[in-house]
């Protein structure tokens, strides 16, 4: 894949073993990172990793792969941060348009995983998040970044449009996401809409 990525979209792409993966995203040139799900060494696996490197570095954005897709896996992996889910049975295709919609700012999924998503989503009680009285929590900044990412806006056209980096926006999605409880973008964007806020556009969700 790493292959693939370098010589179809021109980016300079490595494939790292897990356990250096951190190493090498600590000199913050990383702009994304690609993990597999199963990697069963010393018990940990792609989720943990993820949540790790997350934490560590809260501005790269993470693709999780899957073996398969099942229900467990695909919540477990966006809970964890991801920003793309890819199925190994897909064709190296869609790997790519994966690719390029999460670094552009934008949520991936495919088909199938779309709809585990969703339905999930739709089964979270509302009443653990109270976007109307908790957005005071908010700085003025954040909720306007928050607003346009709940409009579909690409974090490339939210910086456009309110003069800040793609970085910045990045850092503010993260931690507006942190302050109402929202696991990661995909669960933010879902609670807003939950709790009355209508808008122009809908969510970012590609499949």
């Amino acid at each position: 894949m790493a292959t693939a990525l370098t010589r179809d979209r021109d980016c300079q792409a490595v494939a790292v073993r897990s356990a250096d993966l951190l190493e090498r995203m600590a000199d913050g040139k990383a702009q994304l990172v690609v993990i597999a799900a199963d990697l069963n060494q010393d018990t940990k696996t792609g989720i943990d990793l993820a949540r790790t490197a997350l934490r560590l570095h809260p501005a790269v954005p993470i693709v999780i792969l899957l073996n398969q897709s099942t229900h467990d896996l695909v919540i477990n992996a966006f809970r964890s941060g991801a920003c793309g889910v890819f199925s190994r049975q897909q064709p190296v295709a869609e790997f790519l348009d994966c690719i390029d919609h999460v670094r552009e700012g934008r949520i991936w999924a495919g088909k199938h995983e779309t709809r585990l998503l969703l339905s999930a989503l739709g089964s979270i009680p509302c009443s653990n998040m109270h976007v109307e009285s908790d957005s005071s929590s908010l700085s003025m900044r954040e909720l306007q970044v928050v607003k346009c990412a709940a409009r579909g806006k690409t974090n490339k056209v939210i910086a456009c449009e309110l003069g800040l980096s793609e970085h910045t926006v990045k850092n503010y999605l993260f931690r507006a996401s942190e302050k109402l409880g929202a696991s990661n973008r995909v669960e933010l964007l879902f609670y807003l809409t939950q709790r009355g806020h209508t808008f122009d556009g809908s969510r970012e969700a590609d499949s």
